[in-house]
Formats: C-alpha cells, structure tokens, sequence
C-alpha cells in the first residue's frame, strides 16, 4: 500500500493504482480529461489531468502515473489551473463552436471541462481555423464531424483494443492532423456506437439520434437489452412516451461498459407500425370487455390443452402460464427460432433475452417440427404467448388450423392472424419484470414509457385467464407474484425482486 497527500489529506490506495483513480477518489470528482478511459489502455495525449507533484520539476500527467509512498499531489493549485485553462485553450483555437446545433450539448465533455476549469480570456491570436470535413458519413450508424474532434484517440483505441477491428485512426500531423477511416474502410464493426459513447466531444455522432432529441429534454430508465441471451444492462432514454436511444449502464458481470449495435436498435419495435394496440376476438377489433367474453366462452369447459410461452416473455410470465396447464402442456419453443452468428464480446446467437427463464422454471423447448405436432394434437385451447412461434412456416400451419388459439402479442403476425382471441400485450420498456440472462443470472427491468392503446401487463392478462380457467391460486400484484416465485424457484435464501442488485442476482452464487 502507498501513503500518500493530495490536496492536503492524507490517503493510502494499492500499489500500482493510477494517480488519476487516486485523485478521483480523493476529490469526489475525476480530474479534467478527455483522453482517459478506465477500459481503454492509457494514451496521455490530451493532458489536461495534468497535477503538481512536490519534488517533480514539471507538472505531469496522472493518467500515466502510478502512486508512490509519500507522494504529496496538489491538484487544484494556481499552476495547475493555469495549465489547464492553456490546453484547452488549444483544443479550442480550431474548434467550431457550434454547440447550438451540435447533438452532444448538453452532455459535451469540452463544453463540461470549459465551464468548469475554463472561462479564461485568450491569449492567443485569432488567426483563420483550419477548416476540415463536417458530417462525413463513416459506417451505417457513425457521422464524423472533423472539425470538433479533440484528437483524444479514444475511439482508435476502442476499435484497435476492444474489437480488434481498427477502421480509425489519426492522420496528418500538427493542427492538421485529423481523425478518419483507413482508406477503403467503414467504420462497421459489431460495436461501432460505442465509439459515439466514448468520445468526449460532438465528433462522432449517431446517424440513428441524429437531431431526433436535444438531450436535457430525455428522461431516463435502466433495463435490459431484449436483442440476445447477454443481458446488457442498458439506459433507456425517452420522452413523451417515446424511446429515443438505449446507451449502455456499467456492469462488470455482463457488458462492462459496452453494447452491441444491434441491441441499440431493439427500441424501434416499440413503435414498430405492427404494434398490436387493441384486442381481437373472432377476426375482428373487439375492447377488452368483449374479449373477457369470448375468452371465459373459450374456456367454460377448463383450461388450456397446451401453453407455449416463447423465451421473450419476462420470469414473471412465464411463471404464471405455467399455472394455465398441466405441467406437461407447458412448452417453449421453437428451439431453433431465433438463432444467429454470434462474437467473442458480447453478442450471443441466441438472440432472445430469456431463455434462460425457461431453463430456470424447467418449460422444456421442443423443435419447431414437434411444437407443430404438439399444436394439431391439442384436444382443447392453446396459448401462445413470449414470442412469435409462426414465424416457423410448419407452427404457422399447425396454429392456422388451431380452432380455440389465444394469443398474447405485442406486434401483429401468424399467431395473431390465427387466433380466435388476440390480447395485446406490454413490450420490455412498457413493464417491469425479469430476465434470465446466458449466466443464470436474474436481472430487473423497469417500466419506461407508457404502453400504447389497450395494451396491458402481460402478468395481468395471466392473472385474468387464470381465473378464467378456475385458477384460483393466481396473485393479484407484481409483489406478490414475485414472492411466490422467489418461495418456490429459490432455495438458497430469499431475494427481494423488487430491489435487485444492480449486478443482478445469481442463484447460488449470490449478487457475484
């Protein structure tokens, strides 16, 4: 351990620790960057973070720095302002300034550093400014403006390290040196976004975003990512009921600090024109009264012959369906639906976000040949709900010829053009549940925006065909629902679904 003063208070930290982490700590706050990235290797080219160290002739730069025994560190001292306020200076001789009409104000790293250790009057002659390329389109979801970039690298360090795809890199030297593809190259990598995340300035942009929203105008919602088994824990930002983006939230267990390109485009099925916004019963657009009626007529003689819960359903869900059948009438599946190449860094070919709730309740996934033989086979009314099974040509004709199907969808397709009573159903952001990602491990979602039309919870139309169905042991809030799944899944302890770890919960292996 290394003893050491910064600003006058005494610490101890870790040999080996960075003195950028160890001033962070000590002052609440990180030191003025734009370079530095805890998960990208150190490259000291901005040198704002620049600190005075007593018996060091110049002032260095703590990113590449390492604490040692009896260091005495100053970090707000009139020479390391002065210094500061002079970079930046530099980085905003060439600068465009045109923060008005730039997508990162209001979330600008420069625009933060300025205002805050910033605010000085320049001293440097205004000489004309280098002109460079503004929106240059580099890959399908990245814009370049030339003219803000800082020159950080902290993207060309994302895609050599992370990747390991290396499109971008710094050309040209002095104040002509600039940021671009390699000739012949696009920027079109798995996690090309992420190098929109990670720059500090409004350089690299989302063509996606783009002039769609000013971002203090966003209000913000943690979930899960729905587009594969991973489980990136996401921030969803919306307004007016609207989702705009996902960026993704810090967890060291599953994504880090990434997310797929992808995963970021699963928002826009929830405005998808399909969305299924009104309940059907005999073919035609029915309210939820009607609907009630037809579907206690379906089942005035029982339950469901056969439920087939797909692994888009949330825990919660899928607990309940299984109340709706005997225990072996209650399938997933298909299991070969929804497959896809997968990489080494997160995204997984298994492109659904809660098979493992299936595995975790032990619903077995039969093949779409035997899912469609199950369905002709079954003597009374099917449901069908978690996904959409008749994407699979042989389940699409096995439940066109279903007589008593029911199903629970959010967007229009075969099971619902099938059915003789379709529910429309919450998307992942219109509800709160669970997820069961390829660890095992439990992870909560909120409810971000308000749900379209007459859709409802899916846990509330369950709860609603269980009592349909003589299903008297149903719960009637999310709360208790929970508990009873935690009562009988669990049996290492107890959990409280309502406030998961915002690691997750590993059955048997704690919040890891």
């Amino acid at each position: 351990m290394a003893k050491l003063t910064i600003d006058d208070q005494e610490y101890e930290f870790p040999d080996g620790t960075s003195l950028f982490d160890a001033c962070r700590q000590a002052r609440g706050e990180a030191l003025p960057h734009f370079c530095y990235h805890p998960d990208l290797p150190v490259a000291g080219v901005c040198r704002l973070c620049q600190v005075e160290v007593e018996g060091m002739p110049k002032l260095t730069i703590a990113c590449n720095t390492t604490v040692r025994d009896g260091m005495v560190v100053h970090t707000r001292s009139e020479r390391v302002n002065k210094a500061v306020q002079q970079v930046l200076e530099m980085h905003l001789i060439n600068h465009p300034v045109d923060c008005p009409i730039c997508d990162q104000a209001g979330e600008c790293g420069l625009q933060n550093q300025y205002m805050q250790y910033g605010l000085y009057e320049s001293k440097v002659p205004m000489a004309a400014k280098v002109k460079k390329h503004k929106a240059k389109v580099i890959g399908p979801y990245v814009i370049l403006d030339q003219e803000r970039c800082v020159l950080c690298s902290r993207c060309v360090r994302f895609c050599n390290e992370v990747t390991g795809t290396g499109e971008l890199g710094i050309y040209n030297r002095g104040d002509r040196a600039e940021l671009d593809v390699a000739p012949g190259v696009e920027l079109d990598n798995n996690y090309s976004m992420n190098t929109v995340d990670i720059c500090p300035v409004g350089a690299l942009t989302s063509r996606d975003f783009r002039f769609a929203k000013r971002v203090w105008m966003l209000k913000n919602t943690r979930g899960v990512c729905p587009g594969c088994a991973t489980g990136c824990n996401v921030r969803i930002d919306h307004e007016g009921g609207r989702v705009y983006r996902l960026k993704p939230v810090y967890n060291p267990e599953v994504n880090g600090r990434w997310m797929c390109d992808r995963g970021r485009m699963t928002y826009k099925e929830l405005h998808d024109e399909r969305r299924l916004l009104r309940p059907f019963a005999g073919g035609r657009e029915a309210a939820w009264t009607a609907a009630s009626v037809a579907l206690a007529d379906l089942l005035r003689d029982g339950g469901f012959s056969l439920v087939v819960v797909g692994p888009r359903a949330s825990l919660e869900e899928m607990f309940l369906a299984r109340k709706l059948a005997p225990a072996d009438a209650v399938v997933g599946g298909p299991a070969d639906l929804d497959r896809g190449e997968g990489d080494d860094l997160l995204l997984d070919g298994d492109r659904t976000p809660n098979r493992g709730g299936l595995k975790t309740l032990g619903i077995p996934e039969p093949a779409a040949a035997d899912l469609a033989a199950r369905i002709t086979a079954a003597s009374g009314p099917v449901l069908v709900l978690g996904g959409e099974p008749g994407r699979d040509a042989g389940v699409a004709a096995a439940l066109a010829g279903c007589g008593g199907l029911v199903v629970i969808a959010t967007h229009d397709g075969p099971s619902v053009q099938a059915a003789a009573v379709a529910l429309p159903g919450a998307a992942w952001a219109e509800q709160a549940g669970v997820f069961v990602n390829r660890q095992g491990r439990w992870q909560g979602f909120a409810q971000a925006v308000a749900r379209p039309g007459a859709a409802r919870e899916g846990w509330r139309i369950l709860a609603e065909l269980a009592g349909l169905a003589g299903v008297e042991t149903a719960p009637q809030s999310l709360r208790a629902l929970r508990k009873e799944i935690v009562d009988t899944v669990l049996s290492e302890g107890e959990l409280d679904m309502d406030r998961m770890p915002e690691t997750g919960f590993v059955p048997g292996g704690g919040e890891r």
